[in-house]
């Protein structure tokens, strides 16, 4: 979009039928009372010349050799609006809000319905963004609301219509077919599934019931009202503007100063022109000037070694800038620095960041610049997700000092509530989750005194860590990611591939939040042939697989026979490696080293073998990268808990986990029966249960998983290779770390070194007791 515009262009969308046309009159009229200038375009124009095309093809005027498909049809509707995409520009430029009932997406979601496959219709959504937005340069909208009505119920409706000025029909070509009616409520779905960014469903119809006009416009204006500049004054609350007349009858204030008329021009002092960073001498070599050795030793931890440090001054971009410049040209960084990048503090950083970016970047300039990021107020649902990124860093707060026993200022608990949720279902989804919390801090009060009684050190931390197990997933808590822009951009863009809400909606805040600090690094995140092609392509995958998945094999929530089953291994001979291991040592092709080892005898093998896992003196010495060669399987049911551990603090090669469920049961521990609270411990997984079940009743399957507690169990892969295990298990099994994941990868240790000793028993500081 041209960011030059200064105006709202919002566009309301949806099928036949659902009350666009009614939202859009009582949308202009409630802007137009709080004082906004405001545009209205209704598409397409069928007063105009330009919708010619348009008439037309709804009156089935091209249908003599088959209903034209949707590149053809698309191209009437487009031509249409660049016509009159001009004056939406002239409106957007003069700061006004532009409304548009219906746009590009209404062209998207009724043309989409005529290609079968969900990847046939993401190429035509990205082909129609191009054709549109960069080809014509029709202005973007900010945002497009979907109001979202059932076909059945929006025929209905469509069939109270008066006349319409383009047919003589009572319904056009579209909405004559309730199977296309059908149709577009899906693909208008795939919009605002894919294109988080761009459309907003908005539910018209909860728990079979279609909402009243007011209750809709009320769910759109606030949803707009966050976007709107502030509403300008209206001529009576503007202040008296000074009268133009040089003279005045108003007294003076006080005494003429002496000496009041005006300076001179030749007595004025002039600003003396700072001193450069760098001069030319006589040779036309350039010399530092005190201000130059001033600048860079504020750039630079060392302005005379070879070696030195950046101390990150200039900024991340504006760095990552720099460093990318300095690849394409010769010479030391600090040359590059003082000749091209000095007087950048005085300029626009962003212009000269990403001038540098696209003259001398490439995908790696990403990894150059990084930004911290605080994610607050998130459910544990969406922290799983963000932290599924491998190569970002994440710390939360400690469950020890959060108070999740303490309510809001509007007197709620701290949890996460689903938008998409009815109103009759989210009053059921809060008066269970407030159970829950009131049992929780029953709960925490007396296993602190329990602790205390019994003189247990930092009594409340230990409670709260224990009874954090009765915890829904929906509690909320604060993340805060330290990243590259190539990791965020990953991270975001998987956020946005998702197809829960929360997930979509925090990975536009994200990119939001990030563009302010990393604005040129993450410039292309949700371009339709940039990110947006990952977004699209990540999630149409993600359905295509889950629809077979769910189609081809039957759901099966029995646990499995132990909670830690090693699936595959690789390889089954641990002196397999030993190729690995010496090849950097030696002068020869690796198969032949691979074919004399396995001619030497046992003895042999093992001393190279232990001499690679050296005299380790402390966990923190892990042997070398050969080792990298071996990999781990691990099929795992445990207590989320322990699911969070294993993500929070490790680096692995593959991990993922199955939908949150309360079928796989949960653990009781022994201080809660030891102390007498196993009763409310169990209700709260009681409600849990009898919540989840509702919100699959109510089909929101995927919602249904913030119903889950901390301590219920979940099913999920993890795969590492030995060097890793080597930091996994000497970890989480010294007396720091929680009993169950304490327990649980003491488990995964045993099985390690059943099929691999020697490399088990070099894990010396694994504690199994």
């Amino acid at each position: 979009m041209d960011t030059s515009k200064s105006g709202i262009f919002i566009v309301i969308e949806g099928t036949d039928g659902s009350g666009k046309a009614t939202q859009f009159a009582l949308l202009k009229e409630r802007l137009l009372q709080a004082g906004y200038d405001v545009a209205t375009f209704d598409f397409p124009q069928y007063d105009q010349p330009s919708s010619y095309f348009v008439r037309q093809y709804l009156n089935g005027a091209y249908n003599n050799g088959g209903i034209p498909g949707p590149y053809t049809a698309s191209l009437f509707y487009a031509l249409d609006r660049y016509e009159a995409a001009p004056q939406i520009r002239q409106a957007l430029n003069e700061g006004k809000i532009v409304l548009a009932n219906r746009y590009t997406g209404s062209n998207m979601a009724h043309q989409g319905t005529k290609l079968a496959s969900p990847e046939e219709r993401r190429g035509y959504f990205i082909w129609n963004d191009n054709l549109e937005f960069e080809m014509l340069h029709i202005p973007r909208p900010n945002i497009s609301y979907i109001l979202r009505v059932p076909a059945d119920i929006a025929q209905g409706l469509v069939d109270q219509k008066g006349k319409r000025s383009y047919t003589d029909k009572a319904r056009d070509l579209h909405e004559d077919d309730i199977d296309h009616l059908r149709k577009s409520v899906e693909v208008y779905d795939d919009l605002a599934q894919l294109f988080p960014k761009d459309f907003v469903r908005i539910d018209c119809v909860r728990d079979n019931k279609l909402l009243g006009v007011d209750a809709v416009n009320e769910i759109l204006w606030q949803k707009i009202q966050p976007m709107l500049p502030e509403a300008p004054k209206t001529k009576a609350d503007k202040p008296a503007a000074a009268p133009a007349s040089s003279t005045s009858t108003q007294a003076p204030t006080g005494p003429e100063p002496e000496n009041s008329q005006p300076a001179r021009a030749d007595t004025i002092t002039p600003n003396p022109e700072p001193e450069p960073i760098l001069r030319q001498d006589e040779t036309g070599a350039y010399v530092l000037t005190e201000t130059g050795r001033q600048f860079l030793g504020s750039q630079v931890t060392n302005s005379a070694s070879s070696i030195y440090a950046l101390t990150g001054k200039l900024g991340p971009e504006l760095t990552a800038a720099l460093v990318a410049r300095f690849t394409h040209r010769a010479g030391d960084l600090r040359s590059t620095l003082l000749l091209e990048f000095a007087a950048a503090a005085e300029r626009d950083q962003a212009l000269v960041a990403h001038d540098a970016f696209a003259a001398y970047g490439d995908a790696s300039v990403g990894q150059l610049a990084s930004a911290y990021l605080v994610l607050g107020n998130v459910s544990n649902m969406l922290a799983k997700q963000v932290e599924h990124s491998r190569l970002a860093a994440f710390v939360e707060q400690s469950a020890a000092v959060s108070r999740h026993e303490a309510k809001n200022p509007d007197g709620t608990y701290n949890y996460y509530v689903p938008e998409t949720l009815s109103e009759d279902t989210t009053n059921t989804y809060c008066q269970y989750m407030d159970r829950i919390f009131d049992t929780y801090t029953d709960i925490l009060e007396a296993l602190t005194i329990h602790f205390t009684e019994t003189g247990t050190p930092h009594a409340r931390a230990e409670a709260a860590r224990i009874v954090g197990n009765v915890l829904p997933i929906a509690t909320k808590t604060t993340i805060v990611v330290y990243a590259s822009a190539q990791a965020l951009e990953g991270c975001i863009t998987s956020l946005l591939s998702e197809d829960l809400p929360e997930a979509r909606e925090t990975g536009l805040q994200m990119l939001a939040e990030a563009r302010k600090v990393l604005p040129s690094l993450l410039a292309q995140t949700d371009k339709s042939d940039h990110g947006g092609a990952q977004i699209v392509y990540h999630a149409g995958t993600n359905t295509a697989v889950r629809t077979l998945a769910q189609a081809q094999l039957s759901d099966n929530h029995a646990p499995q026979a132990a909670p830690v089953r090693l699936s595959t291994v690789w390889p089954r001979n641990e002196f397999d490696l030993l190729p690995n291991m010496v090849y950097p040592h030696t002068n020869r092709p690796l198969q032949d080293i691979a074919g004399e080892i396995a001619n030497w005898p046992y003895d042999k093998k093992a001393e190279i073998f232990e001499a690679y896992m050296g005299d380790r003196t402390n966990r923190r010495l892990r042997p070398g990268r050969a080792l990298e060669h071996a990999h781990y399987t691990w099929d795992i049911v445990s207590d989320y808990t322990v699911f969070r551990d294993l993500q929070q603090h490790n680096i692995v090669e593959d991990m993922q986990s199955q939908l949150l469920t309360p079928r796989y049961g949960y653990d009781v521990p022994q201080i809660i029966e030891d102390a007498g609270l196993a009763d409310q411990f169990e209700s709260c997984f009681d409600a849990s249960l009898e919540l989840y079940s509702l919100l699959q009743q109510a089909g929101h399957p995927r919602e249904a998983q913030y119903a889950t507690l901390m301590g219920h169990k979940l099913r999920y892969k993890l795969t590492y290779n030995a060097r890793e295990a080597f930091h996994i298990h000497e970890l989480h099994t010294t007396k720091h770390a929680s009993p169950a994941t304490r327990q649980l990868v003491q488990l995964m240790h045993e099985k390690l070194a059943e099929v691999h000793p020697i490399i088990g028993e070099a894990m010396k500081f694994v504690q199994t007791n």
